[in-house]
């Protein structure tokens, strides 16, 4: 018999919309579809809007979309979900804490 062990997590996400035709709402639904499919359920998002950065790196990229989830999942969401989305282009920084 086997426990697998469930952990909560807290994703906090940068996104660049500038080339994108898509808006915040449609990029979260896709982020939350490759949560499910890598076996995590999401039970909170919060949208925190456009804000500017501190120091930015790109001066053309001076500021991004923010957004919070909190999930739950096995061990391996966080490396799951950072190889999922290393190619997205609409994704510009992921910070997982567990």
């Amino acid at each position: 018999m086997s426990a697998t062990t469930v952990n909560k997590y807290k994703i906090s996400l940068i996104l660049d919309l500038r080339s994108s035709q898509d808006d915040a709402q449609t990029v979260i639904d896709d982020i939350k579809q490759v949560l499910t499919s890598i076996g995590a359920e999401t039970s909170e998002v919060e949208d925190l809007g456009t804000r500017e950065f501190a120091r930015a790196a790109d001066r053309r990229f001076a500021q991004g979309h923010y957004v919070h989830m909190w999930v739950t999942g096995p061990g391996n969401v966080p490396i799951n979900l950072q190889d999922k989305l290393k190619h997205d282009k609409r994704v510009n920084r992921i910070f997982v804490e567990a």
